[in-house]
């Protein structure tokens, strides 16, 4: 019987230091950038338009980091700008509704004009300089 519990107090002992979660492992991508959009816009039409996102950015194994977001080669036919979106929820009772405000963006986009598809680069970076992109794409008229 001393046996057994000497087993199981060594299992119980060694499961405890095995999950240590300060440990990151070797090789664990803690750099990496990754991003989602909210709705996503699709192909923005011709006549142009705003569209509004909720943008939600990780970065390795840190969730929900601040960013900041511009326009590569800041095309004149296109502008973005932050702001806080609200999102209402209802709720399955009584009382359970709620707002919720995050972080997205405010996209406008002019009228396409010419015979030929367009697009941008919206570039989405955290403290560290790191970066994620996102192409929005407008048909040709």
């Amino acid at each position: 019987m001393k046996k057994i519990f000497a087993i199981l107090f060594a299992a119980l002992c060694f499961s405890a230091v095995s999950c240590d979660k300060n440990l990151i492992p070797d090789g664990a991508d803690t750099n990496s950038v990754r991003m989602s959009l909210t709705p996503e816009p699709g192909n923005i039409p011709v006549s142009g338009g705003v569209f509004e996102a909720v943008v939600i950015v990780h970065q390795g194994l840190n969730l929900n980091v601040d960013w900041t977001v511009s326009v590569d080669g800041d095309p004149a036919w296109v502008s973005v700008s932050t702001k806080d979106i609200t999102t209402h929820f209802t709720g399955t009772y009584a009382g359970d509704d709620t707002d919720v405000v995050q972080k997205g963006i405010e996209c406008t986009v002019s009228a396409n004009l010419s015979n030929k598809k367009r697009s941008a680069v919206l570039r989405f970076t955290v403290a560290n300089g790191a970066s994620v992109t996102y192409t929005i794409n407008q048909n040709a008229k």
